[in-house]
């Protein structure tokens, strides 16, 4: 069996599938069934000091929905967009750290890692919360500067609103890392021109780490009643975002030396694998679990072992960024030796396709026939569309 452990910010983990801050984290009973299914860790869902934010909870929404956006029936793709709403934990931060203290000796029984998660609404608050996370003995903290629903949500300046503004989360980062001893790692959001610079600021400020990326705020509805989902505005993700994600994941890997928790985009085990590949240290699965339970996480943990093992790595740390420091750039890419696509007669049933497809205007059909120019760019879309495995191939 290949070694699953991991060290992020100096914290052992026994491997790198968590559970994200969400309602799977929503209480302390929640978290120990996270325990339960052998995880390397979680993220407890965000204390409060926004009353408005710990509202909103009472009020969540979710929705499932098919590649169509259509409200999913009892069979969810696996393509499938995670619409809803929620706010923080319903706890007063007094209540909240109760459930916290809880849950941690739970974890710690189990060599599973409980990772705090705060999100204030002054620099004040923001500080004195995390002071209150820290106590209860946890060994890292998430700064939540990516929840989409404050923007939708009166008297709630936090998450996204601060992710959003590079002084005021560079602000916060600092005062928080000044006022306590463990690492402190910070939730980005995704709706920023640039979230490297994002990590960047933050990591100035003094973050250890950064969680990449949360949710995008989005608008789906019902055109049968003219009306939207849940009523309204709300956060949107899923695994269709996954190469989104990764985009980040990969540009912050190989632009900084930041740690990076992964997460927005992963469903199984092989999403795993994608974002250890691109630079995430580990990575939070939610939507998933919320779709299919907490015993997934149990099964995603056992598909990342069983795929090392398979591909001959002894450890998962061999695997972390591999991806993107192959990556070239589109400078390097001129350098490469040219492609062209070359059809194997043997296999080709002439159907064409690839000859609709062709929009350099190389690939030709004579006497029912399809041929290939010289001039062949080696795109490689004639390779996706081809109905018939090996008809059609890339050669340099």
């Amino acid at each position: 069996m290949a070694d699953l452990r991991i060290d992020f910010c100096g914290v052992p983990f026994k491997n790198p599938v968590l559970a994200a801050s969400a309602e799977p984290t929503l209480s302390a009973e929640n978290m120990k069934r996270v325990i339960e299914t052998g995880a390397g860790g979680m993220v407890a869902k965000t204390v409060t000091d926004s009353e408005a934010m710990r509202r909103l909870t009472r009020m969540s929404k979710w929705r499932y929905l098919d590649e169509q956006h259509n409200v999913c029936r009892g069979k969810v793709p696996r393509l499938f967009t995670f619409y809803g709403r929620s706010g923080l934990a319903e706890e007063e931060p007094e209540k909240w750290m109760e459930e916290l203290k809880e849950a941690r000796v739970a974890a710690e029984r189990n060599d599973c890692v409980l990772i705090g998660s705060v999100g204030g609404t002054t620099l004040e608050n923001w500080a004195r919360l995390s002071r209150m996370v820290e106590d209860t003995g946890v060994p890292l903290m998430e700064l939540n500067f990516g929840c989409p629903h404050p923007s939708e949500m009166k008297g709630a300046h936090t998450g996204m609103l601060v992710g959003q503004d590079k002084n005021a989360a560079s602000e916060i980062t600092y005062a928080v890392a000044r006022a306590v001893k463990i690492p402190v790692i910070v939730k980005l959001t995704p709706q920023v021109a640039d979230v490297v610079e994002m990590a960047r600021a933050v990591k100035e400020a003094g973050a250890s780490a950064v969680t990449v990326i949360n949710r995008f705020v989005g608008f789906c509805l019902d055109i049968e009643t003219g009306k939207p989902y849940i009523h309204g505005w709300a956060g949107v993700g899923g695994p269709w975002v996954k190469p989104l994600t990764l985009r980040w994941v990969s540009k912050i890997h190989t632009g900084l030396d930041l740690p990076i928790s992964g997460t927005n985009g992963a469903y199984d085990w092989k999403d795993v694998v994608e974002f250890l590949m691109s630079g995430a240290s580990n990575v939070q699965l939610c939507s998933v679990v919320m779709l299919k339970g907490y015993g997934y996480l149990s099964e995603v943990i056992q598909g990342l072992d069983q795929f090392l093992d398979r591909k001959g790595y002894k450890s998962v740390k061999e695997i972390i960024g591999i991806a993107a420091k192959a990556a070239l750039t589109y400078g390097e890419m001129e350098g490469l030796p040219p492609e062209r696509a070359v059809i194997n007669k043997e296999l080709c049933t002439d159907c064409q396709r690839c000859q609709r497809s062709c929009f350099y205007h190389v690939i030709e059909v004579r006497e029912g026939s399809v041929t290939i120019g010289e001039n062949c760019r080696g795109c490689g879309i004639c390779t996706c569309v081809c109905p018939v495995p090996g008809a059609v191939t890339l050669q340099t």
